[in-house]
């Protein structure tokens, strides 16, 4: 199983390690997303800066799902109105897109519909 890890889990891991994810990486399990690495650029990444999120693209990418893949797929799931961004669903859209592939974030009402669609993981 591969899992694409959100934002939410990085920026906790680069304040204090996380083990789980650690091992994810140590495995080659663990899948990006340009949209993550341009959240993780627009906040304060671990120094040196432009090394870490050069190693962010080196990992294995999701399929991404195209902006209008994205907006069908709100339509005919009706995901607006529930609290998740383009961001956020573009994540979980890319994440179904993806074979064998799961959506750890801790972003709450993100982690509900990963959960509803059957790709979540626990954080």
């Amino acid at each position: 199983m591969n899992v694409l890890v959100d934002t939410s889990i990085w920026v906790s891991h680069f304040k204090e390690t996380n083990p789980v994810l650690s091992a994810c990486l140590l495995r080659d399990e663990v899948l990006i997303h340009p949209f993550i690495i341009g959240e993780i650029a627009c906040g304060t990444p671990p120094a040196p800066r432009q090394r870490t999120l050069a190693d962010l693209f080196l990992l294995a990418h999701v399929k991404e799902a195209t902006a209008t893949e994205v907006m069908a797929f709100i339509d005919r799931k009706e995901l607006y109105g529930r609290g998740c961004g383009w961001v956020d669903i573009s994540l979980l859209a890319s994440t179904l897109m993806t074979p064998d592939c799961r959506l750890w974030t801790r972003d709450t009402r993100l982690a509900i519909l990963a959960d509803q669609f059957g790709v979540g993981l626990e954080s």
